[in-house]
């Protein structure tokens, strides 16, 4: 069981990276502007662990942070805005009387396809080379096309916010949680999920899973 090549051991090393890099996006994303930024690079190691590119996670992370900067920066403050925006009018019009109120609806559709389509933005951004426009042409048209796995993900990039607003003592109390593993954990439950939805438009071996040397064997 103790075996470098047992399952106990690989299960342990890949808990272990997880933990790396949830702390690694902690840490960078502790400043809030660069959020985007962490989101980008938490994914590109993400969608390398367990395949043939993967090359751990401290460089690999911090490389694609700085690859990627700009860009994720800018739809991140973009995202920011849109979000803000829309809360904002729903906030307005609830407060409207009577039937006025069915105005807000509208704006709730509009912010439920903002929020599936966000979950997008970022694993796109790690691994294809596209404008800021067609990023979100992308994220929008992917995340409604592949509907159940977008409520998925949505579902497990919102639980935190969710459990603060509904929950305050329990989402403190579960403090270690965050700090530790869940970001990490859910990317990864993420990557997994968009690889059926990306690799049609990636080269075949992009998600190629790790093998033994043929020499060992």
């Amino acid at each position: 069981m103790l075996s470098p090549e047992s399952r106990f051991m690989a299960a342990l090393t890949r808990a272990a990276d997880l933990v790396a890099l949830n702390l690694l996006f902690v840490v960078t994303g502790v400043p809030l502007l660069t959020i985007g930024p962490g989101a980008c690079a938490l994914y590109t190691v993400s969608f390398r662990l367990g395949t043939r590119a993967e090359q751990g996670v401290v460089r690999p992370y911090f490389r694609a942070l700085r690859q990627n900067f700009k860009k994720a920066l800018l739809l991140w403050l973009l995202l920011c805005l849109t979000g803000g925006a829309l809360v904002f009018n729903l906030y307005m019009l609830s407060g409207l009387p009577g039937s006025l109120r069915f105005l807000s609806v509208p704006f709730a559709l509009l912010g439920l396809v903002y929020l599936l389509a966000a979950g997008y933005v970022f694993p796109l951004t790690a691994l294809f080379e596209n404008s800021i426009l067609d990023t979100l042409k992308n994220a929008l048209a992917l995340s409604l096309g592949h509907l159940p796995r977008s409520l998925v993900i949505m579902t497990l990039n919102l639980f935190p916010l969710a459990l603060a607003l509904r929950a305050p003592l329990v989402f403190f109390q579960a403090g270690f949680f965050w700090l530790a593993l869940y970001f990490s954990a859910a990317a990864y439950l993420n990557s997994l999920l968009l690889r059926g939805v990306f690799a049609p438009h990636l080269p075949p071996d992009t998600f190629a899973p790790d093998a033994p040397d043929e020499e060992d064997a």
